[in-house]
């Protein structure tokens, strides 16, 4: 919500935000791709590391998929409304 309704959001939802507008993608599939890029690089270096898997867990796996489609998801049904409210 903090989001559409262009207040100043958390450093983690403003890089996705400032990425889904340069690329003119919606916020919801920016941040599926944003937090797979971050797990992907988190496997990485933990393999590299480690020689393991380190700080990834299946919470954090669908948190990855379950926080962007949410989102799509809000904006898909109150988009309308909370610009209504915004710019009335």
């Amino acid at each position: 919500m903090s989001l559409s309704m262009q207040i100043v959001p958390n450093p983690g939802d403003g890089i996705v935000q400032a990425l889904a507008e340069r690329f003119d993608k919606s916020v919801g599939i920016t941040k599926n791709l944003f937090d797979c890029l971050n797990l992907s690089i988190t496997l990485c270096i933990s393999l590299f590391i480690a020689h393991q898997i380190v700080g990834v867990g299946i919470g954090t796996v669908i948190a990855v998929v379950g926080v962007g489609r949410v989102i799509a998801l809000f904006h898909h049904i109150f988009e309308s409304k909370i610009e209504y409210l915004i710019f009335d």
